[in-house]
């Protein structure tokens, strides 16, 4: 039994904890797994290194103009003016 054990203690020494790398800015920077899975659920492409960390580039998204329906008024389709309808 105190072979067993022994053994263990052996094979549990010569573990390596799994390093993580992502590229960021043509550079290969180690991270760890929960900020590897983060940057691969986000793209790689919206984070950059600042201090040799990489810090995830907020991208601004204008949500209050809509020019797909602005263009609807050059549409012969579209109808100009309201229509009831009548029973």
């Amino acid at each position: 039994m105190q072979e067993l054990f022994k053994a263990l203690s052996i094979l549990q020494t010569n573990q390596t904890d799994k390093k993580h790398f992502v590229h960021i800015q043509d550079k290969e920077v180690e991270v760890t797994l929960d900020e590897k899975k983060e940057i691969i659920r986000n793209g790689e492409n919206n984070y950059v290194l600042k201090g040799g960390k990489p810090v995830k580039v907020e991208i601004k998204i204008d949500r209050n103009r809509f020019p797909e329906i602005e263009d609807f008024t050059s549409d012969p389709f579209w109808p100009s003016e309201m229509h009831t309808w009548k029973k």
